[in-house]
């Protein structure tokens, strides 16, 4: 099989896996943070807890593939990426592995002071873990402080307004998307009351307002990205407007409270940011922020043609088959959890 191929293909195949995972992460997360803000009692939290943690498990099977391909298909760029950002890598973990302990024990006491800083721990580990992956992600597409010397600076430097702007875009969508699944998945009004305070607190309005932060962010190159795809095909510029247009479709719906399609468009704008950011960054498994000329290209972190082969192979086969199991999954459990369930 062809290398350029082969490395364009899996390329975009981990971008796939990217978002997948995180269009069905961020109405989980926003929903987990709800228990805190909406649900009065036990009965009203353990709603919310089974609604947002029943499909989480799932979801983390995408996070894994995306993780662990990188490091199969560009381990340069792997490399170089968790030796800069190792301190935001290890947050995203701690974040992770406490959520999932909470899900699994947070009801095998019956303590009252058990299940309530566990519900805490839940609802902060959930923030933690979407606002950390949006600067992380916004980071990787802005580009790395890459030179001819390798990596420069320090962790801090993803703590810049367009990063921090990136986090809490990923943030306010997850409150529209988890308040709308919240609506669509519960019944009584605590999804009422979850879109109240996403209209109220103005979240919806953050939605727009910082993805045009990001793009003006962005524009600190001569291009929109620091890849080579914008400029080469200027048709592709469609891709950052029709997230604009799903942002401010969300802005409109969620002062609608209309649930359906403020959690349609918010994964929408979710998705085409992220296959906008990919875009942009194309041809570069690593982007460099200080000049593109310091970026690693797709073809010079490559791993061996075997190995990428394998990996190709197995993500063509199995992909499919978890897709499958998740939409199962999905009509398996669609019908609205009951306050009085058991």
């Amino acid at each position: 099989m062809n290398d350029i191929f082969l490395g364009n293909a899996l390329f975009f195949i981990i971008a796939f896996a990217w978002i997948v995972y995180l269009t069905q992460e961020i109405f989980i997360t926003g929903s987990s943070i709800f228990q805190l803000i909406v649900a009065k009692t036990e009965d009203e939290k353990k709603q919310i807890q089974y609604a947002s943690g029943l499909h989480w498990d799932g979801i983390e099977v995408w996070l894994l593939a995306a993780l662990t391909m990188t490091l199969g298909v560009f381990p340069l760029a792997h490399a170089m990426t968790f030796t800069h950002l190792y301190v935001v890598i290890f947050l995203l973990l701690y974040a992770i592995i406490t959520r999932g302990i909470v899900i699994e024990t947070i009801h095998k006491l019956d303590g009252a002071k058990w299940k309530k800083y566990n519900g805490i721990a839940w609802a902060i580990s959930s923030g933690l873990i979407i606002l950390l992956f949006g600067m992380y992600l916004t980071n990787l597409f802005l580009g790395l402080p890459l030179d001819q010397d390798g990596m420069t600076g320090s962790f801090l430097s993803i703590f810049t307004t367009t990063n921090l702007a990136g986090g809490l875009f990923f943030l306010s969508l997850a409150f529209t998307s988890g308040a709308a699944w919240i609506k669509m998945t519960t019944e009584g009004d605590l999804g009422d009351q979850a879109l109240n305070v996403v209209k109220k607190t103005f979240i919806n309005i953050l939605v727009p307002v910082l993805l045009l932060l990001i793009f003006m962010g962005f524009n600190v190159h001569d291009r929109l990205f620091v890849g080579t795809l914008f400029t080469q095909y200027p048709i592709l510029f469609i891709l950052p407007a029709v997230t604009v247009i799903f942002a401010l479709l969300v802005l409109f719906y969620g002062y609608k409270k209309d649930s359906k399609k403020v959690f349609i468009f918010s994964i929408l704008t979710l998705a085409f940011y992220l296959i906008t950011g990919f875009v942009g960054t194309f041809p570069d498994a690593l982007a460099s922020s200080i000049d593109p000329s310091y970026s690693i290209s797709i073809s010079d972190a490559l791993t061996q043609t075997q190995g990428a082969t394998v990996i190709f192979f197995v993500s063509v086969i199995f992909f499919p088959i978890v897709i499958g199991y998740q939409s199962w999954k999905y009509r398996r459990f669609k019908d609205k959890v009951k306050k009085d369930f058991e």
